[in-house]
């Protein structure tokens, strides 16, 4: 998993003026967070500033001595940061910034402030650093959930090979307890899965031949034999951890804002800090010792820092947490526009409903039972390969019914099946079959159809010899949890539109059900984009709910396009989010997340702006100290990096 695990995870270069770059990997080897080299500059500084309080306090005449050694030791790092800023072309960062600042202090015989200035500043970058571990943790935690090897099975038996040397089209053996490796369709074998690390679903999945089983996800009982269809770069779990490591590629309006603010404030502000050091004590014909201290402190306080990581830390932390859900988020720009959803649009078959055919009802005529009357359907649909004449098999093999299969079976296009099962004719189809076939349909039975296609449902007449024996209701079944994400949304004051290609008495029917109001029925790709557009102009940020090809062109439109992780590639592609697992109540609470995200956002930005005027009220007033000025920017700056970090245990 090279490819997904080897990218730079923490380098946030906030601008001229605030540039840090921790350059912390997430490979396997990182570190668990910030190590004592890094703690040690920061203690010396510590101790060398408690030493000269000390002698100070006695009137020792070499107090002095402490302090610069605590300078010099807190303040190595920093400038050595500075200085590889400055040569990169990074511009002037607060490191250079502070180190300047101590060196003023220490010109002016302010010994003390210097170590202040260097050890609280060193403290604040420590205790940054460490807040933003968390975010980096949660991300390599996802990382090692893929084991390394594979027992891949050849002609010699079971070989044990590094998952990265696992090829399309292999075949590995997956045993009870064990850690799928890699994304790969079941061949043999009957179990259970926890997917709950990909989909966010808690309760385990039962695979079976056929089904689909993902790196990450753990294997329970049974053993499977997997066909590998994805290489360990390509895994699911690899494309979350590739997702949430370039989300900021696609930054938040916000962010753009906020960094186009930081290039232009940060060389003002250090102008502004030569023009009250130098420029002001020239014109005034003042001492020149206090108007310097002054414009030292506007060097501190210039540096954007808080400002500038307000949005990334939070971004990056609520499309983490939203990963962990089964919701993907490709990146800051959606995250944020989903926090601005007004209205949300459904695609119906495949989105709404399953997409999959059932009976809903088997209604006898005359004396004939519910159980012959589905043998004798079953029987004459068990040769179609029809979804309709599916569902009506599976049916009775989910009753454990025996049927027969047909000696003979014809296909009418239009009005269903003929077939012959036990030398009788039987008959399943609708109205034009039967009336073929000059077989009369009960107008108890025919009153019966007319209402249930009136509620959406397909109807499918049965008939065994020349009589009508009764009819089945079937309907694609829609999702049991849709009524539910409609509620949430409603109560969010979120409106929500059913648009479909199928016709309009289906459409409204499924609607009804799930409690959508508005519907639009009957439209073509094209249609189905211009209503989009409408929506947009009526209700200003749109969302989009769709799993096919034709629902591909309105997810690109819609302020945020959201697909059913199972929907066709295109549609996946097109999308700016995507439901891992086909949960509809990801929906309400991937907006309310955004939301929360959102929040957070405006808070630390208007926290870091209150902050940084009341600073600099402070500094032309002059009862701004430099070691208070450090403790407010560093401060202010951890205190974002938490507060945005806090989205992490947001759960609704």
């Amino acid at each position: 998993m090279q490819q997904a695990t080897e990218h730079e995870a923490h380098s946030h270069e906030c601008g001229p003026g605030c540039s840090h770059s921790h350059g912390v990997s997430l490979s396997h080897e990182t570190h668990a967070g910030p190590d004592f080299a890094r703690l040690l500059p920061t203690l010396v500084g510590a101790l060398g500033i408690i030493a000269g309080l000390v002698l100070q306090g006695i009137g020792h005449r070499f107090y002095q001595i402490p302090y610069i050694v605590a300078a010099a030791v807190a303040g190595y790092p920093v400038a050595k940061e500075g200085l590889r800023a400055l040569r990169s072309g990074r511009g002037l960062d607060i490191n250079l910034l502070t180190t300047v600042a101590g060196i003023g202090a220490i010109m002016l015989g302010e010994y003390g402030e210097a170590a202040a200035v260097l050890t609280l500043f060193s403290v604040g970058e420590y205790l940054e650093e460490s807040a933003e571990e968390k975010s980096r943790r949660s991300i390599r935690a996802m990382m090692e959930l893929a084991p390394m090897k594979a027992h891949v099975k050849n002609e010699e038996g079971l070989v044990d090979v590094p998952a990265q040397d696992v090829y399309v089209g292999d075949i590995v053996m997956i045993l009870p307890g064990e850690k799928i490796p890699v994304d790969g369709k079941v061949l043999t074998g009957r179990t259970s899965v926890d997917e709950s690390i990909i989909s966010g679903e808690s309760m385990p999945v039962d695979k079976e031949p056929g089904s689909l089983v993902f790196a990450g996800s753990m294997n329970a009982e049974g053993s499977l034999e997997v066909l590998v269809t994805s290489t360990a770069q390509d895994t699911t779990i690899a494309k979350i951890i590739e997702m949430i490591e370039e989300s900021q590629a696609k930054k938040a309006q916000s962010q753009k804002i906020v960094d186009r603010f930081a290039k232009i404030s940060t060389p003002l502000m250090f102008g502004l800090s030569l023009i009250l050091g130098i420029g002001i004590p020239l014109v005034l014909k003042q001492e020149m010792r206090p108007w310097i201290y002054r414009g030292l402190t506007v060097l501190i306080v210039s540096c954007p820092c808080s400002l500038v990581i307000s949005t990334p830390v939070t971004v990056v932390a609520a499309i983490t947490r939203a990963a962990r859900r089964g919701v993907l988020i490709k990146g800051g720009v959606h995250l944020e526009e989903l926090g601005r959803v007004k209205a949300v649009a459904f695609d119906k078959t495949g989105t709404i409903t399953q997409n999959k055919v059932v009976v809903d009802e088997v209604i006898p005529s005359g004396s004939t039972s519910v159980d012959r009357l589905l043998s004798s359907a079953a029987s004459c649909e068990a040769a179609s390969e029809h979804p309709l004449a599916k569902a009506i098999v599976d049916e009775a093999k989910k009753r454990q019914l025996d049927f027969d299969f047909p000696q003979e079976f014809r296909a009418i296009p239009g009005q269903g099946a003929l077939a012959i099962v036990l030398g009788e004719k039987v008959l399943a189809g609708n109205e034009e079959l039967f009336l073929a076939q000059d077989i009369e349909i009960p107008k108890g039975l025919n009153s019966k159809a007319v209402d249930f296609r009136e509620m959406g449902k397909t109807v499918i007449f049965v008939g065994v010899g020349n009589e009508i024996v009764g009819m089945l209701v079937l309907s694609d079944a829609v999702r049991p949890e849709a009524r539910q994400a409609i509620s949430e949304l409603r109560q969010q004051g979120i409106e929500t539109a059913m648009i479909s290609g199928d016709d309009v008495r289906t459409a409204k029917a499924v609607a009804d059900e799930v409690g959508i109001h508005s519907v639009y029925a009957g439209l073509s790709p094209q249609e189905k984009l211009n209503l989009i557009e409408e929506m947009k102009s009526r209700f200003g940020s749109v969302a989009m709910v769709g799993d096919g090809i034709n629902d591909a062109p309105s997810l690109a439109e819609a302020s945020v396009g959201i697909a059913l992780g199972n929907g066709t590639d295109i549609a996946l592609e097109a999308a700016d989010v995507v439901l891992m697992r086909p949960d509809l109540v990801t929906i309400p609470s991937g907006i309310k997340l955004a939301r929360e995200s959102n929040r957070l956002i405006t808070q630390n930005i208007s926290f870091s702006l209150i902050v940084k005027v009341l600073a600099l009220v402070m500094v032309f007033a002059g009862t701004l100290p430099l070691w208070l000025a450090v403790m407010v920017d560093s401060g202010a700056a951890v205190l974002v990096t938490f507060n945005g970090l806090r989205i992490l245990k947001y759960s609704s």
